[in-house]
């Protein structure tokens, strides 16, 4: 699970004008669909846009004090995803080809490849597993594998068994066929994660309002939670990223 937990926490690296509305879906399951058919309807549930724009507050908590900070967010589909904390002090820019961070205040940076964080984990990360976490989407891919379990009347459960000894249930809402929540068990640490999702509808796009992860390795609760507010879909982004010099190479 602590590679789990590194995953989760690398997708805040920062972290240790319209009005939104919360979504809620009120719709009940419908105890006739298969498997399969959920999984389309959810592959088809991907929001359209172009672009996203706005700001996220980010807070983490692993039991020794809270931190948190106000990052300006920006997406452009299936290319880029930003991240800039005040003053540009600290940035991200994740592109499908590689990861680049640098941080002023520890005067540290990087710039490669997803090998880097692969290692860290121990299994290949890509962009669209960063991706579909922002979205609201299943991180890892949800096949023709998935089996259904007993419905609980709010979602529509789908286990999945990414490896072995990773396995991963998915609570799929009735009404949108957008994750309500995942909850992911290593099975030789016995310890696990949760992450939550609540929604806004931004000019019909419906978009996340909070993301939060709970994860629990041991004696230790670790909470990440991700609010993102002034959502706008379509606006014209830019992403200027120029890793400063004189900064040290996290290798």
């Amino acid at each position: 699970m602590k590679k789990i937990i590194t995953f989760l926490t690398i997708c805040l690296f920062l972290v240790a004008c319209k009005s939104k509305k919360n979504v809620i879906s009120s719709e009940e399951v419908n105890t006739s669909l298969k498997a399969k058919e959920i999984v389309e309807w959810h592959k088809r549930s991907f929001p359209e846009f172009e672009t996203l724009s706005g700001s996220v507050f980010a807070s983490y908590d692993g039991g020794d004090g809270a931190q948190s900070l106000s990052l300006s967010f920006r997406m452009q589909k299936d290319k880029a995803i930003w991240l800039s904390a005040p003053l540009g002090i600290a940035k991200v820019y994740i592109t499908p080809q590689r990861a680049s961070y640098y941080n002023r205040l520890e005067n540290v940076h990087f710039d490669g490849d997803f090998s880097y964080i692969s290692k860290l984990l121990g299994f290949e990360v890509n962009f669209e597993n960063l991706q579909n976490l922002l979205l609201g989407q299943s991180i890892y891919p949800l096949t023709k594998e998935a089996k259904l379990l007993q419905t609980d009347n709010q979602y529509y459960l789908l286990e999945m068994q990414k490896t072995p000894n990773i396995n991963v249930v998915y609570g799929v809402n009735p009404g949108n066929f957008r994750l309500g929540f995942f909850d992911v068990l290593e099975k030789d640490s016995a310890t696990n994660g949760k992450v939550q999702f609540s929604y806004q509808q931004v000019d019909n796009v419906l978009i996340p309002n909070t993301i939060k992860i709970n994860t629990l390795q041991g004696n230790q609760n670790i909470t990440i939670e991700l609010d993102f507010n002034g959502m706008k879909v379509n606006e014209k982004v830019n992403f200027p990223f120029k890793i400063p010099s004189g900064t040290k190479e996290i290798k």
